[in-house]
């Protein structure tokens, strides 16, 4: 409390000072904003005539021109698919000058095209951006993401060059660039890194990744991608960073409301969602406010097989075919209120609250080769997400513009569960599994009981196909032979509270320099935890055996098959009757236990069988830096700085150890750990001509270990040969890397770009899983913990086009293309362990691999038309094989299979302000799969079926 004291009287005089005094100055100032028809253009340039003295508009459209010779003078407004415009003033000394708005229009190449409701006035605001920024960066507006059929942010930014994601049940969820592990993307929040609500099952959970898909992109005003972040920026992003900035008070008063329908084909259930934004401006304007609101519900399933093997001689120990149902609702709520008492000075306050809430349900036949039993499990659950936060800040120019102070403090806050929850309440935040099992005889193995896939048969041995792998039942099981063997609570806890103040302040020195100094204070605290209660049935246990038959059942699979998408290859070994899934929490009740497991359930830390998976932290980081914006030329300007980030870390976790005699003692332990990292900048950008900019960069980043690699928590086991040790390391070092980046972009004059370039990142201290062999005390253990490993590098090129083909006769003119390339290729250290035939002992050796999720190619491409009041998009995203996990030697590798999905929206305009739309999703119904070593060794593989949503959007005002 006392820190949070001292920061708020800080930011307290800091902010009266401000508001209440101005230095004395030589120069003048001029002030403004740029506009067209539709709103505020970011990103226009605007120059005084005659110099060099000029400046950027912000993403809301403003500008501020300092150190400018007093008198008569003409500005220079430009922006990509306008007409260069110019504006006499007449500056005054020592005195602002406020201009109010310069309104744009379109060039005449584009008279023809209908910008209301299309995707062009959105493009040239990215471009603009983009072609100004001396940083290589992407840009996505918010009316651009519309035009997407991309409902949450990570979906949002699959489009943006060198950017594929990871989704989860057909949905992105994850945002990787430049085919980096996710780990190393920050994913911020209007410039801080958004909370995670990553759970942990064990104590191999729990990362720093943000799952986007609780976000939903309607809330979003601008994505800005940065390849090469600047010294102003939070440094842990090898890959880079992906900034979503929430929309804000408007510059005119508006009413937008959105409300779509749609359907999911897999599931065969309705898809809603709708939205409402309403904001305005009063008190002659400097009082701004916006309040906006979401929600989208939707049905999804997925069929799924899966495959689990083993690895000794990659035989298939057992079949899943899961078939899944759920529904996903996202809410939220955006607000924003901005107070401008004068053209130099502004305080703003933001909130943000969204809800994702995940009902599943699942049914899923266990075939278990190794065992001669067939399982079926059934599972229902709900994932309920919260994420929360506010922000309150300001923007204070003084000294006629010399000087430009920024500070804002903000918390947010992301929970997974509820710690708190008791008794039956359980459910709202808790997985219910129930396992009923039989005897059962498999066909086709081979004679020591073994079954292959083709790919790995012995000889006179006939395996199956991987897309048609049958248990070869002597005859279908039916539901009375299901006899009830288990079932578990499974609930999980997440909750990341961050508390961040920073303060940044700019000095314009002169018409060619920019200095800015700032620093940053964050502040987070995590606790994480997955309590479980399993009961175990065998025979009389509970009196009479319990049969599937017991309960109330239903047909399966229900409407939309089962695997269809292969031939349905399974109708004759799936139960044709089983319970049905409202069914399953009657289980967890008094009739089936007397003591019902939900009132087992405590986040007390002492289960031995999860006392692992609890721990909690915190995180304190103080950084500073400094750096310098210097045009060297007219056409080359240069970014020198660095940044220093100062961490330390206290996480506190449980030492379980059980002995020899299956006895387990639980011990809460705690370590500690801190360390500084310096991170030098530079970016250069060559502005060869107005329309080509040749841009470098070297920086030097960094990726923190995930919560759960610095988890203190250690498991011991003495019941085993050798015994085992598996624990989490708090020294790891950050991975660390110098990144190079080279990429020329050549901007067409009716709005599109041409863009290539080269990257390469050298590596340090890659984390890994490593495994090791250690005498303690006489006695061999097996140790499992998280290591630094020595070097690594990544590298590619990338190239991009956006091109209208405005020299199309007639209606083709409308017609345009969208394309990205990357390539990407990685290298890193990893140990490789044999066993030694004649001694038995385990030998290491090293041996190189690739980055996890680290894919070779990455496409994205796009056919558009916008002409008059119609437009359409047809886009696909090609993501290739990636490694997803180490996990033995090289033939037992985890890899995430290639990907491409294609979707489908296109628009009209009813009149002015009311369009219709339709979004097709995932047309060619591409799978999901990963797999062990090739690819036709499948671990697993999804099917999500087509998706579709038709709406209306009427702008109000």
């Amino acid at each position: 409390m006392k820190t949070k004291q001292t920061l708020l009287n800080y930011f307290g005089l800091l902010l009266v000072f401000c508001l209440s005094g101005r230095a004395m100055a030589q120069n003048a100032e001029i002030i403004g904003s740029v506009k067209d028809e539709l709103g505020a253009l970011p990103g226009a340039n605007i120059i005084v005539k005659g110099t060099t003295n000029g400046t950027n508009t912000d993403f809301d459209g403003h500008f501020n021109i300092t150190n400018v010779n007093p008198g008569e003078l003409t500005l220079v407004v430009s922006y990509i698919g306008y007409k260069t415009q110019e504006v006499e003033v007449v500056a005054r000394k020592n005195e602002p000058v406020n201009i109010g708005d310069i309104a744009l229009s379109s060039g005449n190449e584009l008279d023809q095209i209908v910008i209301q409701g299309n995707n062009l006035p959105n493009q040239q605001k990215a471009l603009n951006i983009k072609k100004n920024s001396i940083a290589i960066m992407e840009v996505l507006a918010s009316d651009a993401i519309g035009k997407l059929p991309d409902r949450n942010a990570a979906e949002a930014v699959q489009r943006v060059s060198g950017v594929s994601i990871e989704r989860d049940h057909g949905e992105g969820r994850y945002v990787i660039v430049r085919g980096t592990p996710i780990a190393w993307n920050s994913t911020l929040m209007n410039g801080d890194r958004m909370p995670s609500t990553e759970g942990t099952s064990d104590n191999t959970g729990g990362t720093r990744s943000a799952p986007l898909d609780i976000f939903p992109s309607e809330m979003i005003k601008y994505v800005q991608l940065s390849k090469a972040i600047t010294p102003d920026m939070e440094g842990d992003a090898i890959g880079g960073s992906v900034n979503f900035i929430t929309k804000t008070a408007p510059s005119k008063k508006t009413l937008n409301v959105n409300l779509g329908y749609g359907y999911n084909n897999q599931a065969q259930k309705p898809i809603q969602s709708g939205s409402l934004v309403y904001g305005d401006r009063v008190a002659n304007g400097k009082i701004g406010f916006l309040v906006s609101g979401t929600y989208w519900n939707r049905n999804w399933g997925t069929d799924n097989y899966e495959l689990v093997y083993d690895q000794d001689n990659q035989a298939i120990n057992n079949l899943q075919l899961r078939d899944y149902l759920g529904a996903r609702t996202t809410t939220g709520l955006n607000t924003g209120l901005e107070f401008k008492p004068n053209d130099n000075n502004t305080l703003y306050l933001r909130s943000l609250y969204t809800n994702f809430k995940d009902e599943e349900s699942a049914v899923e036949h266990i075939f278990n080769f190794d065992d001669s039993d067939m399982d079926v499990r059934v599972r229902h659950g709900i994932v309920d997400i919260n994420m929360h936060g506010i922000e309150f800040g300001g923007d204070h120019k003084f000294n006629n513009g010399k000087f430009d102070l920024d500070w804002k403090l903000s918390t947010y806050s992301a929970e997974m569960g509820n710690k708190k929850v008791k008794g039956s309440d359980a459910n709202t935040d808790a997985y219910l599994m129930a396992t009923f099992s039989t005897p059962v005889t498999y066909n086709n193995l081979t004679s020591d009981g073994y079954k292959f896939l083709d790919i790995d048969s012995p000889a006179g041995y006939n395996g199956d196909h991987y897309d048609n792998i049958q248990p070869y039942l002597d005859a279908p099981v039916t539901a009375d032979q299901l006899l009830l063997n288990n079932k578990m609570a499974y609930p999980a806890f997440s909750l990341e509270d961050d508390y961040t103040a920073k303060l940044d302040l700019t000095y314009n020195a002169n018409d060619k320099l920019r200095i800015k100094v700032g620093g940053k204070f964050k502040r987070m605290d995590l606790e994480r935890g997955t309590p479980y209660t399993y009961s175990l049935y065998l025979g009389n246990y509970y009196g009479a055996p319990i049969a599937m038959s017991d309960f109330e059942t239903r047909t399966f699979p229900l409407k939309g098959g089962y695997l269809s998408e292969i031939g349905s290859p399974y109708n004759n070994v799936l139960v044709e009757n089983t319970i049905r899934l409202d069914q399953i929490d009657n289980l967890f009740t008094d009739e089936y236990d007397a003591n019902p497991l939900f009132y087992n359930i405590k986040f007390d830390e002492n289960n031995p069988s999860s006392a692992g998976s609890f721990y909690s932290g915190y995180e304190q980081v103080m950084a500073g830096y400094t750096m310098a914006d210097y045009d060297l030329t007219s056409k080359l300007k240069v970014i020198g700085g660095v940044r220093y980030e100062h961490t330390n870390l206290e996480y506190k976790g449980h030492s379980v150890v059980t002995d020899a005699d299956d006895n387990t003692t639980i011990e809460k332990v705690k370590n500690n750990n801190d360390f500084g990292s310096l991170l030098p900048m530079v970016h250069l950008k060559y502005q060869a001509q107005d329309n080509l900019n040749v841009k470098f960069a070297y920086t030097r980043t960094m990726a923190r270990a995930n919560f759960s690699e610095l988890n203190p928590t250690e498991t011991i086991s003495l019941l085993t040969t050798p015994n085992t040790i598996s624990r989490g390391n708090i020294k790891l070092e950050p991975t660390y890397s110098n990144n190079f980046d080279l990429i020329g972009e050549y901007f067409f004059e009716n709005v599109g770009i041409l863009s290539g370039g080269a990257f390469y990142k050298a590596l340090e201290n890659v984390i890994y899983t490593g495994r090791s062999f250690q005498t303690i005390d006489g006695n061999l253990f097996q140790v499992t913990q998280p290591q630094n490993s020595e070097t690594g590098w990544l590298a590619g090129f990338e190239l991009g086009l956006s091109k209208r083909l405005t020299f199309l006769p007639g209606v083709l003119g409308g017609l345009g293309v969208e394309a990205n390339y990357t390539f990407a290729d990685s290298e890193m250290e990893v140990p490789m362990y044999t066993t030694n035939a004649s001694t038995g002992e385990v030998e290491v050796s090293t041996t190189t691999e690739k980055i996890p999720s680290q894919s070779k190619h990455i496409f994205n491409a796009s056919l558009f038309y916008e002409k008059g009041p119609l437009s359409f998009r047809l886009a696909g995203n090609y993501k290739d094989a990636s490694l997803a996990m180490v996990q033995g030697n090289p033939e037992n590798y985890r890899w995430y299979g290639k990907n491409l999905t294609v979707d489908f929206t296109a628009s009209a305009n009813l009149t002015k302000n009311m369009k219709v739309y339709v979004e097709l999703n995932n047309l060619t119904n591409e799978p999901l799969r990963y797999y062990q070593g090739v690819s036709e060794r499948p671990e697993q593989t999804e099917y999500y079926s087509i998706r579709g949503l038709f709406g209306i959007n009427y702008q109000i005002f």
